[in-house]
């Protein structure tokens, strides 16, 4: 359903944007939940040296 709507929603663009996240899709998960897990950890750890 969801590549119904962006084959709808963005035309060819979103087909081609659609294939390459369903061919890559591991390695790009990967990458946005590392960067989640650090931006997570490294906002504690800044909170915690202003507080010292």
């Amino acid at each position: 359903m969801v590549e119904h709507f962006v084959d709808y929603a963005l035309g060819p663009h979103g087909r081609f944007l659609s294939d390459l996240y369903l061919q890559y899709q591991f390695p790009i998960n990967t990458v946005i939940v590392a960067v989640a897990v650090y931006k997570l950890f490294s906002g504690k750890r800044k909170k915690t040296a202003e507080t010292n």
